[in-house]
């Protein structure tokens, strides 16, 4: 996989990742890291400079569009891959003395060769929640998103801080509502830049809500079957939503 900023090189014509010979032709940075096996073969990836071009038939893609020109595992690898070479990127040199970092072979990390520091690549963790009240779920918009597309809520774990913890704090922060029996549905690399979601579906308890405007544009309860429009299957937000609707019955 070639990494070019956050995008990788695809075939055009069926979606096939470069070979050796798209390798030797462009100008690639940095060292290559194993990251995987697909269909049975060792699949590398390193960086390509800034400034070359992709060659005819061929296409540097960023991750929305590999999910739909390539299957999850191919998008879970090109997430992997985009991660890994902005990590080398910007560990060239340690943050501690400042001296230029030597890449671990033994090990998927950066070494200081002075004062022995060590950089490994770091994920930031996330809670998503689907908070349900009988049969309507919780749904927000950030300012971010387009017009009229709503999602569950998420927020980052901060430090010294449980995912639990985490979840309660950022219900109540965002919208002013506090839930309980949480229940854990599944996790979901996310490589923007590079956060692993964690996905929960959490009870209403108490409260009214109170938007946190300078993050949370407008929430409401929408029963199951009255849905606005959520986000695409990329996303777990996705799965959680539709596996709720699911169990309740609605369509």
């Amino acid at each position: 996989m070639l990494v070019q900023g956050n995008r990788v090189l695809f075939r055009e014509a069926d979606a096939a990742l470069a070979g050796p010979e798209e390798a030797e032709r462009l100008s690639l940075t940095g060292a290559e890291h194993f990251i995987g096996t697909l269909d049975g073969e060792q699949v590398w990836t390193t960086g390509v400079d800034d400034g070359a071009e992709a060659g005819e038939g061929w296409r540097f893609c960023d991750l929305f569009s590999v999910y739909g020109m390539a299957d999850e595992e191919i998008w879970m690898a090109a997430g992997r891959a985009v991660q890994i070479i902005e990590w080398e990127r910007v560990n060239q040199f340690c943050g501690s003395c400042g001296a230029l970092n030597e890449l671990v072979r033994a090990e998927r990390a950066m070494r200081c060769p002075e004062c022995g520091l060590m950089r490994f690549p770091q994920l930031s963790p996330a809670i998503i929640t689907l908070v349900h009240r009988g049969d309507e779920v919780l749904l927000a918009r950030s300012h971010r998103f387009p017009e009229g597309l709503y999602s569950a809520l998420a927020g980052f774990v901060e430090p010294g801080e449980t995912v639990e913890g985490a979840l309660i704090r950022e219900v109540e922060e965002e919208v002013g509502l506090r839930v309980t029996n949480l229940e854990y549905r599944g996790s979901q690399p996310w490589p923007f830049p590079n956060s692993l979601m964690l996905g929960f579906f959490a009870e209403y308890e108490s409260g009214d809500i109170v938007l946190e405007e300078a993050e949370i544009a407008a929430a409401d309860w929408f029963p199951v079957d009255a849905l606005p429009n959520i986000p695409g299957p990329i996303s777990i937000a996705n799965r959680l939503i539709t596996s709720w609707v699911a169990r309740h019955g609605g369509g």
